[in-house]
């Protein structure tokens, strides 16, 4: 009864705070003319571009020359703006508590409301999509569920569901956020749980024996489901070692990661989500600023991945104090791609593709490709100018469904 009552609570949270989307027929076709296309792939910008969607899905891409818009389609002008996927944070946290007190009042109830809360924030500047990286108990299945309902107007939620660790580990050393196991039967049960509660991702943190982590990896990977894994404790770096060795497909954060662990991603192909920006300010502050002249630590490990050719996704990660920065924390990091030596195509490559991939839904998700799920942004400036112009959004459309026009 009392699990029936919290799922309860967790629904009519998400219900009240979320608004329902627009009824539209299913084959309604928009059709977007004009526009300079960046769409995500290693293509260079197509100019004159036009996007047809219909339903929720790209129909068709290409030249105006070559495009034919159907009649009856509705027309979006956007002649003079750079059209680019949606936004994908490949590292949030819909319902992290906001200061360092609020865990002693923590529930579903009010982690519910909270997640409505963020989601929408994170798709109102643009973020289409995101990975939840750990919710409190149901929360993000439940939000999940809410948004396909179409009770939910929010980024669109993949989810870890509950992370994994052994008892004591790093995801209840303040408050109850993840799934404790132990041995290497335990964690295979904790994965196959998280995949029958509905699990997207799963994603596993420190403390693990190896036995430990190798049975959740063979077992998530038989189920047909990526591992992310939390970089880990600074000073010991068997557990990261093990993760890489093992085969993990993402590791979270640009910290406590040895240059010969940077060296094997790179060599196995394995993603890095960086999340530079949230632990900088974290680590600020509780009094420990970098002076400003000087590289941060964080930005030395994310050097060494981009040297390692280490594919890398765009993710806040952003709890207690820095909760309140986002979604502008999210252009800060994509900022910050930039800074240390990407591209600004190739930070929104790693905004939209890469963040899909560590997503696991590269197939639908993540760059402006017919057959794929319609969510794009139309800017005011090119990005690729200057990155900062990647905050300046006029248009939001999310599964073929304009959520923002700030044109008309």
């Amino acid at each position: 009864m009392k699990s029936l009552l919290n799922t309860t609570a967790v629904i009519l949270a998400l219900v009240m705070l979320g608004m329902a989307f627009p009824v539209r027929a299913q084959d309604e076709v928009l059709a977007l003319k004009g526009c300079r296309l960046i769409d995500g792939t290693d293509r260079p910008p197509l100019n004159d571009a036009v996007i047809v969607i219909r339903g929720s899905r790209f129909l068709a891409v290409g030249p105006r020359s070559e495009v034919e818009i159907p009649s009856g389609a509705k027309l979006i002008e956007v002649d003079g703006k750079t059209v680019v996927p949606g936004l994908i944070d490949a590292h949030f946290h819909m319902c992290y508590p906001n200061t360092r007190e609020q865990p002693f009042v923590l529930n579903e109830s009010v982690a519910s409301f909270r997640a409505a809360y963020h989601l929408r924030r994170h798709l109102l500047s643009g973020i289409t999509t995101v990975l939840d990286a750990g919710a409190y108990r149901s929360v993000g299945i439940m939000a999940k569920q809410a948004f396909r309902e179409g009770l939910l107007l929010g980024s669109r939620p993949v989810v870890v569901a509950e992370r994994i660790n052994a008892t004591g580990g790093h995801g209840v050393s303040r408050f109850p956020m993840a799934h404790e196991a132990d041995g290497a039967d335990g964690f295979r049960q904790a994965v196959r749980l998280q995949i029958k509660n509905g699990a997207d991702v799963i994603k596993i943190l420190p403390p693990y024996t190896r036995a430990e982590l190798a049975a959740a990896m063979e077992e998530a990977h038989a189920l047909r489901r990526t591992v992310a894994v939390h970089s880990g404790y600074l000073g010991n770096y068997d557990y990261i070692r093990w993760a890489v060795e093992l085969g993990a497909d993402t590791i979270m954060h640009a910290y406590a990661l040895p240059d010969d662990v940077i060296r094997m991603m790179g060599e196995k192909g394995i993603r890095g989500v960086p999340t530079m920006t949230a632990m900088m300010k974290l680590h600020a502050g509780r009094g420990r600023p970098i002076p400003e002249d000087q590289p941060h630590p964080y930005e030395v490990i994310f050097q060494k991945m981009k040297e390692a050719g280490v594919r890398m996704a765009v993710g806040t990660d952003a709890i207690y104090e820095v909760m309140k920065e986002n979604p502008i924390l999210y252009f800060e990091e994509v900022e910050r791609f930039v800074k240390n030596g990407f591209t600004p195509h190739q930070a929104i490559i790693a905004a939209t593709r890469n963040g899909a991939e560590v997503l696991d839904a590269a197939e639908r998700l993540g760059t402006v490709e017919a057959g794929k799920t319609a969510d794009l942004l139309v800017l005011e400036a090119d990005p690729l100018e200057d990155i900062r112009h990647l905050r300046q959004v006029r248009i939001i459309i999310q599964a073929g469904k304009v959520i923002k026009d700030g044109i008309r």
